[in-house]
């Protein structure tokens, strides 16, 4: 392949260079658009409104594969006009076209591997799946075959993309292009712009979740490296971790008939006297989890906001049949944070996204619900194949459903799912949960009737989609009321997270754990002779709908939940987290949490909500003391998780 190169210059060699770098990115951009325009793995869209995220993943792709081809563009450029007649140059033609094919290589497999299991390629997928026993599992060729997207497609597409690639390349180095004679300017631009516009369009990603979904292959496996060692390692002693946290289990609940027997499964505790309902006992479940719909917006949790976009639930939580709890508490976004939160009463792992657990075993309410002869069915509004929750779900509950023909409205759906609920309530006892998507940014009406606001910021619209998430509401209990079995219903309802728009600075949806981000609406609504009716202005989290509902229905029996019955939960609990680079801590008095745009410790009374006046200066160090222990908490339960600590598998 080195032959002698006649009279090339620089100049030659940088439109060889850049041809293969347009090339190259157009390869990436042609793969991102097979990855959203199939089906998933598992049916239905992979991205209900891929047309909205479309631009990002082509402009993040332009910034990796300039990235790769940076070098040899500017060191063409600065030869351009030399005669390099050593056929040792043409060497650096042929590693451009090694390096520009295997990010090919690269992102296919990144792309099949994102679409069939939620994860990137990097350290995370090396360390379960780079194993000959599992990769000889007959249980992957299955899933090619079954693929909806297309029977083998996924290898198919993993060969082709760079080989393709590769043949073209080859004739474009072999072959001498026509020499032009280009303005030093020209190069300067090719060099420049793209790498200026994938700069700007990465810096401007502030909503982190999408972005490492959507962010090239080669970032994912940098970011994937970098994580690795966190949830590595322990943070400490690990006996003396349990026995740190389980006594802060024991501090946080009135019950004292639990122990916890498994020093590998520090989160595994067992009741003294175990019990199962009886067919009296067993009420059906509807969780409704709303999507950020925020406390700080909520009506009733905020009498001092009007009109009030909720109200409905308002007039709920007013209702003598309900208990609301006005201090509930979310972990912020994502989404997945809330959904695994309220299914499995599971703190998130702070660096890694819960799906991408692979190790993981979870016991979650489906799951235990369902030994006792419920029928269990999810109904999601919302895009939950972004985040690889498809497949988790799909083993918790009996049926998924999901409506990506009528794109994310929400009143449609929520009476597509009514309809199917009231045949599950003929059967016998049943679990439904359903999940919203109107309410998400950028907040766009669906219904102008229902506004309350014709502004257009981002703080007023999403008054009018709250408003318009309350309705759907109503209109979905109101539309059951008349059913028989609707008495002996129990309606937990919540928020996944709360938003962040700026309150305390920052972008708008910026990650934050301030509790304009995490403070949500918690009810639950239903005549059970148990549930404790009123108001309850303590602390109640996601983690505590699992433990609640079993406690409420009399099932006591073993399990990995980190949440507490809010029917025996001790008013003076704690809860202590950390996601991503910031924390939060709340105790009896006080909210600590700390700011993700300085790292600086911010303290607040109890008093002050809202967290409007920071006394972290007056209080001799009881913030940072607070979020230091919430960050050895975050640590250890990121390890419990990612080494497969938490349930153990043969008691599925």
């Amino acid at each position: 392949m080195l032959q002698v190169a006649e009279d090339r210059r620089g100049a030659d060699h940088f439109e060889t260079a850049w041809r293969l770098a347009a090339a190259g990115w157009i390869g990436c951009a042609l793969l991102q658009l097979l990855l959203y325009l199939r089906p998933s793995p598992y049916g239905g869209p992979f991205l209900l409104q891929w047309k909205t995220f479309i631009i990002r993943p082509l402009v993040y792709e332009l910034l990796a594969v300039w990235l790769l081809a940076g070098p040899f563009l500017l060191l063409w450029l600065l030869l351009r006009d030399r005669p390099l007649r050593s056929p040792w140059w043409r060497a650096g033609d042929w590693l451009l076209v090694a390096l520009l094919s295997a990010n090919l290589l690269i992102t296919a497999f990144d792309h099949e591997l994102y679409r069939f299991l939620g994860l990137r390629l990097g350290p995370n997928f090396l360390a379960v799946y780079a194993d000959p026993s599992t990769l000889a599992d007959g249980l992957f060729l299955n899933i090619l075959v079954r693929d909806r997207g297309g029977p083998l497609l996924s290898p198919l597409i993993c060969v082709a993309a760079p080989l393709l690639y590769l043949l073209w390349a080859i004739r474009l180095v072999r072959r001498r292009l026509p020499r032009r004679r280009r303005p030093l300017g020209f190069g300067a631009a090719i060099l420049v712009l793209p790498l200026a516009t994938g700069a700007i369009g990465y810096s401007l990603a502030h909503a982190k979740f999408r972005l490492s979904r959507l962010e090239p292959a080669l970032f994912a496996a940098i970011r994937d490296f970098s994580w690795r060692y966190q949830d590595d390692r322990l943070p400490g002693d690990p006996q003396a971790l349990a026995r740190a946290w389980q006594s802060e289990w024991f501090a946080g609940s009135e019950d004292r008939g639990w122990r916890f027997v498994d020093p590998e499964h520090p989160f595994l505790r067992v009741p003294e006297r175990p019990s199962v309902p009886a067919a009296a006992d067993k009420w059906n479940v509807i969780i409704i989890q709303l999507e950020a719909v925020r406390g700080v917006d909520t009506g009733h949790l905020r009498p001092d906001r009007a009109p009030s976009a909720t109200p409905y639930l308002d007039w709920l939580a007013a209702r003598p049949e309900t208990a609301s709890w006005s201090r509930g508490l979310s972990f912020g976004p994502p989404s997945i944070n809330g959904r695994f939160a309220t299914q499995c009463s599971i703190t998130p792992s702070s660096r890694r996204f819960i799906t991408s657990q692979t190790r993981a075993t979870f016991y979650c309410l489906p799951d235990a619900l369902r030994r006792q002869g419920y029928r269990a069915e999810m109904f999601s509004a919302g895009d939950i194949d972004m985040d690889n929750s498809t497949v988790w779900v799909q083993r918790m509950y009996d049926q998924l459903w999901r409506y990506p023909a009528l794109g994310q409205r929400d009143r449609e759906i929520f009476r597509e799912a009514a309809a199917r609920i009231r045949r599950l309530g003929r059967d016998g006892p049943f679990l439904a949960t359903l999940i919203s998507a109107s309410n998400h940014h950028p907040f766009r009406s669906l219904e102008p009737r229902l506004d309350l606001n014709r502004g257009d910021r981002a703080d007023q619209r999403i008054l009018n989609t709250t408003r318009y998430t309350d309705d759907v509401v109503r209109e979905l209990i109101e539309g059951l009321r008349r059913e028989p079995w609707f008495g002996r219903t129990l309606f937990v309802i919540n928020s996944d997270h709360g938003y962040n728009l700026g309150e305390h600075g920052g972008q708008v949806g910026a990650y934050s754990l301030y509790h304009e981000s995490t403070w949500i609406p918690f009810l639950i609504v239903g005549n059970h002779p148990r549930l404790p009716k009123g108001r309850h202005d303590r602390l109640a989290s996601l983690l505590d709908v699992a433990p609640t509902i079993a406690d409420l229905i009399g099932l006591r029996e073993a399990n990995p939940w980190q949440g507490h019955s809010l029917l025996s939960a001790a008013a003076q609990r704690r809860l202590l987290f950390a996601f991503r680079d910031t924390a939060a801590a709340e105790i009896p008095g006080w909210s600590a949490v700390s700011d993700p745009q300085d790292g600086r410790p911010r303290l607040y009374a109890g008093s002050d909500w809202l967290e409007r006046r920071d006394l972290a200066a007056r209080q001799g160090g009881l913030a940072r003391t607070l979020l230091e222990e919430a960050d050895r908490r975050r640590r250890f339960n990121d390890y419990i998780i990612r080494h497969g600590k938490v349930w153990p598998a043969a008691r599925r």
